[in-house]
């Protein structure tokens, strides 16, 4: 059982709907009414309704309240109208609905039993009723009612009628579709950023430009926008990340192994002495992070990072890249976290560095074994990742 709810402004407009007015098709019958709603025109208990709205000094903008509840067809017979009462009415006492006027109608136009109620959403002592929270409460209390009542549990999205959907919710499923495929068919990062795109999607990160935490992730075709929460909690940054791995750590371990693998080449061409001067110069890793502990500072705003590329990479970063409103956050992808995520190394390993080898008391890499050292990433999740040197 499902419940959707809409608030709005006019009662006869609603009254107008649920009753079949105009679409006789519905076969709508009232089923439950309150006891101050008398079995009138709809002209006239709009007008009581009204009437109830306006009472005390509230100036609520939406008052009328229309809940749609449906009843998969696989519950059957289940849902007579006795069960659909009571199951009503424990629905609207768990959502706060109380001591205010209803009238409630049953359809029977579509192959699942399903009934709308409409309600003032100012009670019989002119005070406002509460909708703080109302999507995330009615999505709780229908589930414990489904449970509670025995009633068919759907297997979820899957279920959904596609053809039936319009609007945002239609494409909300759409990009729900398209990006399960992408997670089913894909074994990292990279690889599920690839598959969006030819998906005609892009993955998106909420980066904090003041800590550098990441707050989620969202996708987006140019048009519409969801994150990864709206469509599916499996596609929460969170779940992501337990498939492909944390983009943190992979960023620590690649860091890791390029860095080690640096210092071990200038310690295979330099003699002893030398070696002492390095190792001065470059200390072992984990004396830099001890414990495997993720630098915490050194972050930088995408803005920061952007006015430093070099500028044959600039335009394609840019389009990586949209500040939020107040420019605390940002909306970046894949490639330009990366380098988002590499700044806090950038200092304690001198990475970028450079500069002549002799005055330094040791033989420093040629210009062609610098290049192959360049850091890139190796965007596959392991449990050690490797740097791929260029070739």
């Amino acid at each position: 059982m499902i419940c959707k709810i809409k608030h709005g402004q006019d009662f006869q407009g609603c009254l107008d709907y649920i009753t079949g007015k105009y679409d006789k098709d519905k076969k709508a019958k009232v089923i439950m009414h309150s006891e101050g709603i008398p079995l009138l025109d709809n002209k006239t208990v709009a007008q009581i309704f009204e009437a109830y709205a306006t009472k005390g000094s509230n100036n609520i903008r939406e008052p009328v309240g229309h809940y749609a509840y449906s009843f998969h067809k696989k519950d059957g017979n289940r849902a007579t109208d006795e069960l659909i009462r009571k199951i009503v009415r424990e629905h609207l006492v768990l959502m706060g609905i109380k001591n205010t006027e209803f009238i409630m109608t049953r359809h029977y136009d579509t192959d699942h039993d399903h009934a709308h109620l409409m309600c003032s959403m100012v009670d019989r002592d002119g005070h406002v009723i509460s909708t703080a929270y109302e999507k995330e409460r009615n999505a709780r209390i229908c589930k414990y009612l489904t449970k509670k009542y025995g009633l068919y549990i759907s297997a979820g999205k899957m279920n959904v009628n596609r053809d039936k959907l319009r609007g945002r919710e239609k494409q909300k499923y759409q990009f729900y579709d398209k990006v399960m495929r992408c997670k089913a068919q894909s074994a990292d990062w990279q690889q599920f950023d690839k598959a969006l795109r030819a998906e005609g999607l892009k993955l998106r990160f909420h980066y904090n430009n003041v800590n550098g935490k990441l707050m989620g992730i969202v996708f987006t075709d140019g048009k519409y926008t969801f994150s990864g929460k709206q469509l599916d909690n499996e596609l929460k940054l969170s779940a992501l990340t337990e498939k492909f791995g944390d983009l943190k750590q992979i960023t620590h371990d690649n860091v890791h192994d390029w860095y080690e693998d640096y210092r071990q080449q200038l310690h295979y061409i330099n003699d002893r002495q030398g070696c002492k001067a390095i190792d001065h110069a470059y200390p072992d890793f984990d004396k830099l992070f001890p414990n495997g502990k993720l630098p915490s500072g050194g972050y930088t705003s995408t803005d920061e990072l952007l006015s430093h590329l070099l500028l044959e990479y600039q335009t394609d970063f840019q389009a990586e890249h949209e500040n939020s409103k107040d420019s605390k956050t940002s909306f970046v992808g894949l490639e330009l976290l990366y380098d988002l995520l590499l700044m806090p190394y950038a200092q304690p390993l001198s990475i970028g560095g450079g500069g002549g080898g002799n005055n330094r008391g040791w033989r420093d890499l040629d210009d062609e074994d610098k290049e192959k050292y360049r850091f890139r990433f190796n965007y596959s999740h392991s449990n050690k990742p490797q740097f791929k040197r260029k070739r």
